[in-house]
């Protein structure tokens, strides 16, 4: 009885001095959906993350509905979870609750948002001048006339927002004579990408180019295009390994990497390493690649647009090396660059 009596204080005495193993860390993650391709991706590489920083990731989908993710997120603050990852369908509306986990002690991370909640921690990416620069190499390779149209996320979401911006005020800019007839939200839903293809095409017979704020929204728009005999032109954001046809093809002039296996990956190490109480800024950048065909490059510097870009091979490796790039075994500054 003895002996039985000092094992059992000697076990309560190690699980006191080992927290980690007494008791795992759980991340929640709040997404916009888990249908999207880029989303399954993400969250496949941040499982794959979850597992190299020892933690449990809980990915719930918010189906595109603001009421259902502030929802989730309040879940997730009852429930204790040691971080909360946040993919905000509306920047603003997701504050109350950001507020009501940093009061729980949880830290919050705000994917691809600036979000001004209080304590939280922003992951983002320079959507603006990537943006911009798609603008540029439409409208480039439509020598600045034409007309063309803009398929984006929904309203209030900042990088759907911000992406918006920059490339609709480079058009106006830089591009008087490319008229943008239309600015079309879809929830990031390729049916709506679809129909408003359609009815783009339907309208406006001479329109040359779509522009996406993310690329299952031009493969969409391109499915539509191609059925009814048009030969557009796109740009998009992403990186995402379906593109590589359009792209080596040149139909595609310009497509930006953030890559979702890499962005899966990254959002989770950050949330993981916040949950172990590291210091990391509050805002994080990730570093993105402009990605087009050799052939398509070369065309656009004959025209004047330069551009530090890789082609799809490079894209290729550049998408699932994450693990070397942002595993456990690297220092905490390797989570982010300079703007």
């Amino acid at each position: 009885m003895h002996c039985i009596l000092k094992a059992s204080v000697a076990l309560v005495a190690l699980a006191l001095a080992t927290p980690s193993m007494a008791q795992e860390k759980v991340l929640g993650v709040a997404a916009i959906d888990l249908q999207n391709s880029f989303y399954v991706r993400m969250k496949e590489a941040g499982d794959v993350a979850a597992s190299d920083y020892a933690v449990k990731s809980t990915w719930q989908s918010a189906e595109g509905s603001l009421e259902k993710q502030v929802g989730i997120i309040e879940n997730f603050v009852n429930q204790g979870v040691s971080a909360i990852l946040i993919d905000p369908i509306d920047k603003n509306a997701v504050i109350p609750a950001i507020q009501k986990a940093t009061a729980a002690g949880i830290p919050v991370i705000t994917m691809g948002n600036k979000v001004d909640g209080g304590e939280n921690y922003s992951t983002l990416y320079p959507d603006y001048n990537n943006m911009a620069m798609v603008a540029r190499a439409i409208g480039t390779s439509l020598g600045g006339e034409g007309e063309i149209a803009l398929l984006v996320g929904s309203r209030g979401n900042f990088v759907s927002d911000t992406r918006e911006k920059g490339f609709v005020e480079t058009m106006q800019k830089e591009f008087p004579k490319i008229k943008i007839v239309g600015v079309e939200p879809t929830g990031w839903d390729a049916a709506k990408a679809t129909n408003a293809a359609q009815t783009w095409l339907t309208t406006y017979p001479d329109l040359k180019a779509v522009a996406c704020i993310s690329d299952s929204l031009c493969l969409a728009a391109d499915s539509v295009a191609s059925a009814m005999g048009s030969n557009l032109i796109y740009g998009g954001y992403d990186g995402d390994a379906e593109m590589k046809e359009l792209i080596d093809s040149g139909k595609m002039v310009m497509d930006v990497m953030t890559g979702a296996y890499r962005v899966g990956y990254w959002n989770v190490a950050v949330a993981a390493r916040l949950a172990n109480a590291e210091k990391l800024p509050k805002d994080l950048f990730m570093p993105t690649y402009f990605v087009t065909s050799d052939e398509t490059a070369a065309k656009l510097k004959s025209a004047g647009l330069t551009v530090d870009y890789i082609n799809t091979e490079k894209q290729a490796v550049e998408a699932k090396n994450y693990t070397e790039q942002l595993g456990p075994k690297v220092a905490a500054s390797a989570m982010t660059v300079g703007q």
